[in-house]
Order: structure tokens, then sequence, then C-alpha cells
């Protein structure tokens, strides 16, 4: 047992497996303990032991105040109702008190005190390894009773913070009656039960929009809560934010206040207060935080160049962003030069796109910029996948935060030419520095802080690209894949396998028979007769423990049976003779990470089932713990799914069925990163 709490250490309080980086709250070892007064011929003292990270009363109570060798008591009520006794006490002719305290009997946790007694207050110091702690003690008659909800403060106020499957319950306590405090000096402080870590000093503010921020600077990663009383009186509704993922908070007062009138309870007084001295209303406000609003999609104009007045073309929305299509002109080094007659071949094409831009975008101002990069496949500039168009919700919310957000079409989709077929990664990754390249030469965009953010596919390109030009400033990944393509395609295979049901043996078959195919697929690209024959070889070898595949066939005979199987397989492996496939398959994207050094976000999806979170992020840990350079955050959003939905099982057949886009959190913590990294004002 200590006197003091250590400094803080990292708990996995806050986010278990989600939050990773950052500690939510400082540990606190056991206190000096003692419990209240036995009876009216002792003195009872209290006082608050302060340190950086807490505030802890201490009520000491001994037997006189006069000259002699006084017995008594200390406790920390806020810590154990368990009394220690002080020993070796002494009061000297000048007044001064000395004692010891061994908690335990134990030499090394032990403590000192020594202090001077003046009428009513008894000022002095607690002094422990060399450690020593000032504090002042105040006589009094009157002590509040102790129970475990209120720890003898006048009000308290607990919500608890949902991550997943997991609750993490808050208290914020407020003091603003002797012997504790008074109206004038209230004390407030913000507990966190489940560690029985208690009284993190906390300051409140009004915001602009009517809310109330509490700060708790004790805690890493500039914490804070921010909400709106109810205009009831008996509810704070909002976010609590540690570095930069917010997580929904609902506070009430305690069990043993709800029945009494809220005027006059003691935080709705100090919130009130804040509120009568500014021209905002304390109370609930129908101004909300900045939401994603879906606009219905202007008119489309035809492409144009950005040097040919682009304000011409620019279609004012309703939440007052604004936006213009844009075209960047390409050329497929990948084609011969010469065409079949022998003359110079067209190898040009133009990739189509959309800016976004802020409220009020001023050209000759400075502006954060970002590119879009979508996921694997033939994508839109919005990403749309089924009903969800993920990009343009993310390229509202960044815009509305301030942020000059370009997003285009791949190349050989929607208005975007050239050949999407025989492209790869690296081919799109040179189509994203092109448009990188042209964000940056827009009148109003500070080249030094503009970036690219990637999802899925694009977390490979990002990297890719950021390691060709160090020149960009910053990258946002969501689910980004860190290990080779053919662990990220047989692990999604087992994963959704998995969730549909399949048992185990004919999981470990499907997956060994898939990771055979992947080789052969790399094996023989440019040779369809030869791989189609060891596909064949594969399957023949592995029949026993494929057969279930064959069972549900209306066919009799085994070598029919067979024959259709090997058929099915050799049909869906032609899928992994794309060029792009090919590619995704032999390249390791962990190459890019000692290539660069700006600041990254890397966001996974607890059920994300096509990029999983657990060896990814494991990975990128691995990577990050070998070069200093790296300026990596890593978080897991829980509860989500590939697309940053809130989802069931994160199946990809579950996402349409989903009406909620992406989730609010999600985008905030993008905000939250950006405004961190001083990227965003």
């Amino acid at each position: 047992m200590s006197i003091h709490p250590r400094e803080p250490s990292r708990l996995s309080l806050l986010v278990h497996a989600f939050l990773f980086g950052v500690a939510l709250f400082v540990d606190t070892s056991a206190f000096v303990t003692a419990q209240n007064p036995s009876g009216s011929d002792s003195d009872v003292w209290v006082g608050w032991l302060e340190t950086k990270s807490q505030n802890l009363r201490l009520i000491l109570e001994i037997n006189s105040s006069q000259q002699g060798k006084p017995t008594g008591t200390i406790t920390s009520p806020d810590q154990s109702d368990v009394p220690i006794a002080i020993t070796n006490a002494s009061i000297d002719s000048q007044k001064q008190l000395s004692f010891q305290v061994t908690p335990n009997a134990s030499a090394n946790s032990g403590y000192t005190f020594l202090g001077k007694l003046d009428q009513d207050s008894l000022v002095g110091q607690i002094q422990q390894a060399g450690t020593s702690l000032p504090i002042t003690f105040t006589k009094t008659k009157i002590l509040p009773p102790e129970d475990n909800e209120l720890l003898g403060a006048n009000s308290a106020w607990i919500g608890s913070l949902e991550v997943g499957t997991r609750k993490v319950p808050l208290r914020f306590r407020i003091y603003d009656r002797p012997p504790y405090a008074s109206p004038n000096a209230p004390r407030i402080l913000m507990d966190s039960l489940a560690e029985n870590a208690n009284g993190f000093p906390t300051s409140i503010a009004l915001a602009d929009n009517g809310q109330f921020e509490f700060s708790i600077p004790a805690i890493p990663g500039n914490a804070k809560y921010i909400a709106f009383l109810s205009q009831d009186q008996t509810k704070l509704t909002g976010k609590f934010q540690q570095g930069f993922l917010p997580l929904e908070l609902v506070m009430q007062r305690t069990g043993t206040l709800a029945s009494n009138d809220p005027a006059n309870d003691p935080m709705v007084k100090y919130l009130a207060n804040l509120g009568s001295q500014s021209k905002k209303s304390p109370l609930e406000s129908t101004d909300k935080p900045t939401s994603v609003v879906e606009v219905k999609q202007p008119n489309a104009n035809n492409p144009v160049a950005m040097d040919k007045n682009p304000d011409a073309s620019r279609v004012l929305l309703p939440s007052g962003i604004q936006e213009e299509e844009f075209v960047v002109d390409r050329f497929d080094s990948r084609k011969p030069l010469l065409n079949d007659l022998g003359k110079r071949a067209d190898n040009k094409f133009e990739l189509a796109g959309t800016i976004t831009y802020p409220k009020g975008f001023d050209p000759k101002a400075l502006y954060p910029a970002v590119v879009l990069i979508t996921g694997s496949g033939p994508q839109d500039r919005d990403e749309t996948i089924g009903k969800h168009k993920p990009f343009k919700q993310i390229a509202y919310y960044l815009a509305s935060q301030g942020m000059v957000v370009l997003r285009f079409d791949d190349r050989g989709v929607g208005k975007s030419s050239g050949d999407f077929s025989e492209a790869t990664s690296k081919d799109f990754a040179d189509d994203a520095l092109a448009v990188w390249q042209f964000a940056r030469d827009i009148p109003g965009v500070d080249r030094s802080r503009t970036g690219l953010l990637g999802h899925s596919e694009g977390g490979i390109i990002g990297p890719m690209v950021a390691a060709w030009q160090r020149e960009v400033a910053f990258l946002i990944l969501i689910a980004p894949p860190v290990l080779p393509g053919t662990e990220i395609l047989s692990s999604q295979i087992d994963k959704i396998a998995e969730l549909e049901g399949v048992n185990p043996d004919d999981r470990a078959a499907a997956r060994a028979l898939q990771e055979e195919l992947q080789q052969i697929a790399l094996r023989f690209p440019n040779d369809d007769q030869a791989a189609a024959s060891e596909v064949r070889k594969a399957v023949v070898q592995r029949w026993d423990s494929l057969s279930k595949i064959s069972e549900s066939l209306a066919v009799n005979d085994q070598d029919s049976k067979k024959k259709l199987v090997i058929d099915a397989i050799t049909a869906q492996f032609r899928g992994l003779q794309s060029p792009w496939m090919r590619h995704f398959l032999a390249y390791d994207p962990s190459a890019n990470w000692v290539l660069f050094d700006c600041p990254v976000l890397s966001v996974w999806a607890e059920k994300d089932t096509q990029v999983l979170y657990e060896p990814n992020l494991k990975k990128l840990q691995d990577i990050v713990a070998h070069n200093m350079n790296l300026k990596v955050d890593m978080l897991v959003m829980p509860g989500l799914n590939h697309l940053l939905q809130k989802a069931d099982s994160g199946l990809p057949n579950e996402y349409d069925r989903i009406d909620q886009g992406i989730e609010p959190l999600a985008l905030e913590t993008f905000g939250n990163w950006l405004k961190q990294k001083e990227i965003l004002p």
C-alpha cells in the first residue's frame, strides 16, 4: 500500500482490443484508510490530498490536540472504510504534530506526517519514499454520511460507456458544502467504478453551442465529456472522447438522488451558473452537433478541367458545401506504343470525378485536401455498394469540417475511360497519385496538407503512393490489408464460411484447396491448359475431404459428380487468373510501410469479414515496433462491419439490408484525428 497514486499505467478499461496505444485511466494503488469519527471526545480533521492525477479525501481522528502523545486513526474514504492507526504520534510545545502510519504492518508502504496545528487548521506534509505531498486539514464537527454511491458528495451522476458488449461505468461527483468544499469553490471529480480509480479532477466549461465540456486532464489523450443537459435537468447526453475516438455516454443522478428536485441538485446549479454567464442556454439546444446529411445528387455537368473557369460549373448543395466535376488526363503505359498498323497508339484516357468544397470556400485561402481511393472491383466515385454510397458520405462530412475532398471513378468505370480489366493495384496507385498531384494544384488547396483516404484495397494503394511520394501529408486507411494477398483472401473465405455455419473440418479442407489454387494461379499465369490440369489434380487428391461438396448434386454416379465438382472449381479458379488477382496474391503491402513517415490513422472494424482486424493489426503493430519513424494510430471500431456500419454478423450479404450508412462515430473519429494532427483547424 502506498501513500500516493501511481503514475499513469496502461489499462484495458475503455476499449479492450479496440483502442490501441491509448490508456484511459491511471492505475491507483490502495490508499491509507480509516473510518468516520468514533466518538465526541475526538477531534476530526478533513483534508484533500492533491496529486497531478487525483484528489483523495483524508480524515484524521485524534483523541487530543493538546501537547503530549495523542492516539487516533486516518482514513481515505474514497478508497476504503477500513481504519489504520497512527503510531509514534506527538504534539510538542510549538503545536507541531507528527505521526507515522504503517499500513498492513509493511514498513515499505509506510509514511510520516509533520504539520502545524493552528486553531481549526492543520497544515503539513506527508512524506513517503522521498516524496513529499502538502496537505491542509480543517477541523470539523460533522461529517456527511458515507455510502458507495455518493462517497460523501453532495451530488453524483453515473453512466456507462458501451464498448462492444462491455460496459465501462463512470461517475462524476460534486462537493459544494463544508467540510469538503463550499458553494463558491466546489470540487468536481470523475471516477472509474470498474477499476475503483477515484478522484480525477474535472473542470467544466460552456461551449459555444450550449454544450457543457467536462475536461479530465489527468487521463491521457485529452479526455473530455461533451454533453447537453436535458430540459427536465435530469440527464446529461453526449460523447466521451479520449484521443480521437468519441463514445456515446448518458449520465444521470444516482438512484438515491433521483427523487429529489433536480433544480436543487448541486451539479445542475453549477451548470446553470455557467449558462447564466453566457448568452447560450445551458439546456438542450435545437442546434445539434454537426452530422452527415444526405442530399440529392446535383445534376451532373460535363467534366471540365480546372483551368476552364471552374466556378462556372460549381453546384451549391443545400448544406452550403459546393461540388463540381473534374477530369485528369492519364496515359496507359502498359499498352504498346504502336498499334497493329504500326502507328502511334492512342493510349490516353481520363479519370473523372467530383470535388467537394467546404461551405464558403475561398480560393485565396488555404484548405486541407484529401483524395479518396476506392476498394477492390470496379467502383464509381461514391464507392456505391447496393443502396449505400460511403465515399459520398465521407466527402460531405469532411467538407463540412473544412476540407476539400476529391473522389473519382475507377478507370473504365462511370465517366472515367481506360481499361479496368487489365489493371492491377499498381495501376490504380498511379491513378491515385495523378489525382493527388492534381488536387495540390487546385487554387485554395494547401499543398502541405493534402493527403489520401483509402478503403480496403485503397488501404494498400495509399501507403504505396506515400512510399513513392514523400510529400503525401497524411493517410487515413479504412480496413487496410497489411498481410500478403494470399493470407487476406484465405482468411476472408474461412471467416465467412465459419459465420455461415460450415464445420471446422470442411473449412480446413476448403482453405487447403484455396491456398493450392492460389499457388497454381501464380505458377501458371500464361498457360491455361497447364493450370487447368493442376486444378484437376488438386481436386482429385483432396476428393475424400471435398466429397461433401457433391452431396447436394442430383447425380448418383461418382465419376459424374467428380467431373461436375472439378468443372465448378475450374470455373471459379479463372477468377484467380486475372492480372489484378495475381498481383494481389503475390503482393506484400507491408514493404511500403518502411518507406514513408507521414501521420497515419489505420481503422479496422470488429465485425469485418473481408479484412480481419486481428492478423492485420498484429502485423502493423510488429512493423511499427521495428520502425520508430512511423507515426501510426491504430483503432478497431466495435460492432461495425467492412463498410463501417453497425452490423449483426458482418457478412457481405448483410450490407444492403442495413439502412444506416457509415456509423457517425466513425466519421467523427476521422475529423477528431485530423484536428489532433493539426490538419484540420
